[in-house]
């Protein structure tokens, strides 16, 4: 253990600084720490804490350490606070959360005091100081309330105490090693830095026959290394065996007195409960950060990577979209100009047809001296029309074709490519006609060479201002269409502009937060290096310090007289369970067999011999399936091996590698202690796998041995969001698939001794689907098959889906719970289900069994437990249950030896038995008792038929034939239709409560889903979280919308076979009328096929939350300032349309399959009733017309039968 520093190491400055420090930061609860610390820094005093699963035996461990009986005890959750004990001047103290103390000195009532302790009210803490105590002086011990994961408030008391711890002893329960509850708590422990002592207790439950305890400590110790952990020292201990050759229980107590001595000043260490409280409010510190990043909406303002870059980017961008336009319009400008400029119109050749064209426009122009006019006419058009074309041609060449050319590779260049515009480019030109060619002619002008200069010039320039104004016409559409196509760019660009100039603004406030969440950390780091506090800072914490706790008058409630514990209290009976109406079947056997000879060559008889014969068969080669289910460690296997009273099935040392495992009765096949693996095959164990890893974007057609490649890539056997048990299965998988792949999907035969190996070898049993253990023993004879199903807490995703066919079709159902153990999560979810369909049975085949009753101190604890399990039981739906506490370990060991077995499995014997031989037998004996008196009826009938004369017989006959129609028609009248709207209103109204229980059911499930627990981090961390709750959320209400239909279905099957026996009553009771001697068989059970469900949600994820997610304003709001309440409302809106969408979808499937199978029923039951029908005709028919018998013969016969009868007098009506 390493050396601590002195005292002198923290001094008063510390407190007072830090706790100044504190208080100006707001944080109320790390400073009222802070006064606990002070406090013990100022009395120097040693603390050492003992925390652990509840059910482990802390209290007890510390009371006999202590040789005092100061804490309550008992087998189910009791400290509910923090409780402190010291010597000194005897007395009590309650410490309340408003801030009161109530100090008693003795005498006062120890009970009350206990009371207290159990109470969760507003007793914040309890302290008890011994006058009488091996406790030294300046020692305090700290008992905390249990870890359990059902009770976060139990958790988080126990943590608000370990800023006091100088060491911890953890106390395990020797089943419970493995509880990741456990582990994460000690992983919490260990980061503070808190030397830990581990006690694993209660081990005398270890069963050495079942795995030996060098074995099982090599295991726990494997335990701890994959978790990280190393204790200071590892014990092992039993408070109930003391001599127990492994119990270390001396060791512990002489560890515990040399730290409390000898090593006290090693330990005692301050600077680490200084350390801690200065981290936690660091963590204080980045919680208002984040808060207050959340509430100014700063909590995604990180620009990641190349943000300025971009920025850059994005606004030189918006400047060269804005630029475009008068860059084109320049460009588009220039190239006009400079064609225009550079366009040679007139060449000699073209003025000279200028000139031509000139001359012939003046008044005296004429051809010839005497040329006649319309000859000068036609010149003057020639002229004309040769000085035009001419001059359209050179535009086109000059300037119309090199507009375009230059035009189109300018608009090519802006991505300006539109159909129109191109269009319009092409077909840029200038119209010219001969009337604007004569405008241009000055009056009066002489043609001279100067003048036709001139006027060439004019048409040059006319030209070219007639391309402009056509130009600027284009320049428009172009303009137009340029911006419209830049536009959507530019918009976009500046929209992100906008939002990049946001988060730069953010990143700058952002900046400004976190610099002053560093500066407030490296404030406490100089505190802690340099303290320099205020004459006020250490004058308001000593203040601070005395008003803590303010002393009020004692009420009378510790000092009144222990009020009794409301319990429950059960008495064993002293007798097996009352036989009501019982057949022993033995009897009823032999009778039959008797009933069967008797009958026997009588006219007629063959059917109702068939009929008997069918119910001997029955009875006789009567099977029986037991499941039995439990969380891990309830003891399922020890329990089994007790009802056969040998031991036959090993213990899984791992919840994860759980198989099915099946004892049957033997057969010709075979024999005696024969076991038949059988493996999963790739398929099966492919979806396995797929089931534990769906949320990490396994990637599609992956064969098993390519998706194991891939798992191991990826690390995800080590993933920290996997639970521990489905890591554990992964790493199983990984390391025994090399040696188990090829016999993947075979059934491997083996002796029972080799067994083991295959069940509790993690890299062998994650391959096995189920073990059929074939052995010859009392209760196997009974025909009875015992199945040891996966604990309810399996990581199996089809082990669901088995478990629902089993409690479907087991003839009975033990759910075992152990003695000390509170349901956990897996268990309630299990119970919840039973709960459910409870009633949908016509028996009551739930047996629920509190194994280990042998660890109550005595009967008034043992009725204490009852009475809680019970309570827990009811809640969850699961009304009068039957239960039983049994001593597996104890009644095994008396089986084997010999000895009287005690009165507990007695009586569960005894109960088991009446329920299997009596009640499960029952309907088919009462069926059994019925025909035979059909039978009986029947050979009266044949006596009064003997002594008819032919014109009876012949009236009898006639009358036999209407009454076969008219039964006939009666069975015809029986419409199926007329019951399915019956079953589709049952149908409806089952759906129409699940919704409504699941907005029940959902506060719960949000609850233990969203906690403090599952928040240990801020920021990025606390939103990977938050995802990570919701995808669980999603995953426990998908199951449970599954498990409701799932139960709807059961009860919907129920219904339909009440259905079946009121038309079977209702046509046995019209046919009766029709013909009294007509007798119909009882209707049969109908087997129904159930629909297969798939979990609801499978494809929902994060993302679909967003907007409720974004609610999540940091932890502290989110729990303090309860608005986990608003997401919780939220999200259930936004699940909600799923969840109807999902029992919508389902109903209709359900309402076909159940319609169908109605209609196939009826179909059966007709066939039925015509089959008897007719076999009655005939029967009746040939004792008329066959050889008769001899009527004293038949009258002997008949007396038999009825004297059988009498002994069942009131069963066969």
């Amino acid at each position: 253990m390493r050396t601590k520093t002195e005292k002198s190491r923290i001094t008063e400055q510390h407190f007072a600084a830090f706790y100044q420090l504190m208080m100006d930061n707001g944080d109320t609860n790390n400073a009222d720490k802070l006064l606990e610390v002070y406090e013990k820094w100022g009395s120097s005093k040693l603390m050492i804490g003992f925390a652990g699963h509840f059910s482990a035996g802390k209290s007890s461990m510390i009371d006999y350490l202590l040789g005092t009986s100061v804490l309550p005890k008992s087998p189910i959750p009791t400290s509910a606070n923090v409780v402190m004990i010291q010597s000194g001047h005897a007395g009590a103290h309650l410490y309340f959360d408003d801030g009161t103390i109530y100090t008693y000195e003795q005498p006062y009532n120890m009970e009350n005091i206990k009371e207290h302790a159990r109470t969760k009210g507003n007793v914040k803490k309890i302290g008890i100081h011994l006058q009488e105590s091996t406790l030294p002086e300046g020692c305090t011990v700290i008992d905390t309330p249990g870890i359990d994961a059902a009770d976060d408030a139990d958790r988080l008391i126990t943590e608000s105490s370990l800023h006091l711890l100088d060491v911890l002893f953890y106390v395990m329960d020797y089943n419970h090693v493995q509880s990741e509850v456990n582990l994460q708590f000690l992983t919490k422990v260990q980061d503070y830095g808190i030397p830990v002592f581990i006690i694993i207790n209660q081990i005398d439950k270890h069963n050495a026959k079942e795995l030996a305890f060098e074995e099982f400590t090599k295991k726990i110790k494997q335990t701890f290394d994959q978790w990280k952990l190393s204790p200071e020292a590892i014990y092992y201990s039993s408070l109930t065996e003391q001599d127990l050759q492994e119990n270390e229980i001396s060791a512990i107590k002489s560890k515990l007195v040399s730290l409390m001595t000898t090593e006290k000043q090693e330990v005692y260490d301050i600077k680490r409960s200084v350390g801690q409280l200065k981290e936690e409010h660091k963590e204080y510190l980045q919680v208002m950060h984040e808060h207050e990043l959340t509430s100014r909406g700063l909590q995604e303002a990180e620009a990641g990577e190349n943000f300025s870059e971009r920025m850059e980017y994005v606004n030189k961008a918006i400047s060269e979209l804005r630029a475009v336009p008068q860059q084109v319009e320049e460009a588009f400008m220039h190239e006009l100009n400079t064609t225009l400029k550079n366009a040679y119109l007139m060449p000699a050749e073209l003025r000279e047809k200028a000139r031509l064209f000139l001359e012939a426009q003046q008044k005296d122009f004429k051809i010839g001296l005497f040329g006649s006019k319309k000859k000068t006419e036609a010149e003057r058009t020639k002229r004309s029309e040769d000085f035009l074309e001419t001059l359209q041609k050179n535009m086109e060449t000059s300037i119309r074709w090199k507009l375009r050319d230059k035009w189109t590779e300018l608009l090519t260049h802006y991505q300006l490519q539109d159909p129109l515009l191109m269009e319009k480019v092409q077909n840029i030109a200038v119209s010219y006609d001969i009337g604007m060619l004569r405008d241009l002619i000055k009056p009066g002008a002489k043609i001279t060479g100067d003048y036709v200069l001139v006027y060439t010039g004019d048409v040059t320039a006319d030209v070219k201002q007639k391309f402009k104004q056509k130009a600027l016409q284009l320049w428009e559409l172009i303009d137009s269409k340029l911006k419209e196509n830049l536009n959507q760019e530019l918009v976009a660009y500046e929209a992100e502009w906008q939002k990049l100039e946001q988060t730069h603004q953010k990143q700058e406030a952002l900046e400004m937060l976190e610099h002053h969440l560093s500066e407030s950390c490296n404030e406490l780091e100089c505190v802690l290096n340099n303290p320099q506090p205020s004459a006020e800072s250490l004058a308001k914490m000593n203040r601070a310090l005395k008003t803590q706790y303010k002393e009020i008058d004692k009420p009378d409630v510790i000092n009144a007289a222990p009020k009794p514990v409301d319990r429950p209290t059960k008495d064993i009976p002293d007798s097996q369970p009352e036989k009501k109406d019982t057949l022993p079947i033995d009897r009823l056997l032999d009778q039959l067999n008797e009933a069967m000879d008797i009958l026997s060559g009588l006219p007629g008889f063959q059917t109702l011999i068939q009929d008997l014969s069918q119910k001997h068969e029955r009875l006789r080669n009567r099977t029986y399936t037991v499941a039995l289910f439990g969380a891990f460690s309830a003891g399922k296997s020890s329990f089994a091996n007790a009802l056969m009273g040998e031991y036959v099935l090993p213990s899984s040392p791992n919840p994860t590698t759980a198989v099915i495992n099946r004892i049957n009765p033997v057969n010709e096949t075979n024999g005696h202690g024969t076991a038949v693996v059988t493996l999963k095959d790739k398929d099966v164990l492919k979806e396995d796998i797929v089931n534990l890893i769906r949320h990490f974007d396994v990637p599609d057609a992956m064969s098993l041995d390519e998706l194991l490649r891939w798992i191991r890539k990826q690390h995800l056997h080590m993933h920290e969001d996997l639970a521990k048990t489905s890591k554990d299965f992964l790493h199983a998988v990984l390391e025994g698939y090399e040696e188990m792949c090829d016999s993947l999907a075979q059934e491997i035969a083996v002796p029972i001794d080799a067994l083991k190996d295959y069940v509790t070898n993690e890299q062998k049993a994650s391959f096995i689907a189920s073990v059929d253990l074939y052995y010859d023993c009392p209760i196997t004879r009974q025909g009875i098959t015992l199945v040891d199903t996966p604990g309810a807490d399996s990581v199996n995703a089809r082990h669901t889906s088995v478990a629902f066919d089993y409690i479907k079709y087991a003839d009975a159902i033990f759910y075992i719970t152990y003695y000390n153990h509170a349901f956990a999560k897996a268990d309630r979810d299990f119970l919840l289900q039973l709960g459910r369909v409870k009633e949908s049975f016509q028996k009551d085949k739930m047996f629920f069994v509190m194994n280990a009753s042998d660890l109550a101190t005595d009967q008034t604890e043992l009725d204490f437990v009852r009475g809680y399990i019970e309570e827990q039981l009811v809640t969850y739906g699961i009304r009068f249950p039957k239960l039983y506490a049994v001593s597996s370990k104890q009644s095994l060991d008396e089986k084997i030896n010999g000895t009287p077995l005690n009165k507990e499995m007695a009586v569960f014997e005894a109960a088991f038995d009446h329920f299997i031989h009596e009640e499960l037998t029952a309907i088919t004996k009462h069926s059994a008792v019925r025909d035979m008196h059909r039978a009986t009826e029947e050979v009266r009938h044949y006596m009064d038929a003997l002594q008819w004369n032919e014109e009876e017989k012949e009236q009898f006959h006639a009358s036999l034939k209407s009454k076969e129609t008219s039964l006939k028609q009666l069975a015809d009248e029986l419409h199926a239709a007329s019951y399915t709207q019956k079953i589709s209103q049952k149908l409806e109204k089952q759906l129409y409560y699940v919704l409504e229980r699941l907005s029940i059911r959902f506060h719960d499930l949000f609850k233990e889903t969203f906690n403090p627990a599952t928040f240990t981090d801020t920021g990025k961390g606390a939103m990977e979280q938050l995802e990570h709750c919701l995808q669980n959320l999603l995953n426990d209400t998908g199951y449970e919308l599954m498990q409701e239909l799932r139960a709807v279905s059961l009860r919907m099957e129920s219904f339909i076979a009440d259905i079946k026996q009121e038309v079977h009553h209702y046509y046995v009771r019209q046919s009766n009328d029709i013909d009294s001697a007509f007798m119909l068989p009882d209707a049969e059970a109908p087997e129904l096929e159930t629909p297969a469900y798939e979990q609801a949600f499978e494809n929902l994820g994060a993302q679909t939350f967003q907007r409720e997610l974004k609610l999540f304003k940091g932890t502290k709001a989110f729990f303090a300032k309860n608005e986990k309440e608003v997401m919780k409302e939220a999200l259930y809106d936004r699940l909600y349309p799923y969840a109807r969408q999902y029992i919508d979808d389902y109903h209709q499937l359900m309402q076909e399959t159940y319609i169908n199978q109605w209609n196939i029923i009826m179909q059966e039951m007709k066939q039925m009733i015509y089959h008897h029908v007719e076999g009655y005709r005939d029967r009746q028919i040939a004792m008329l017309t066959e050889q008769p018998v001899d009527i004293d013969i038949l009258s002997e016969k008949y007396h038999t039968l009825e004297t059988m009868l009498a002994t069942y007098e009131g069963l066969e009506s």
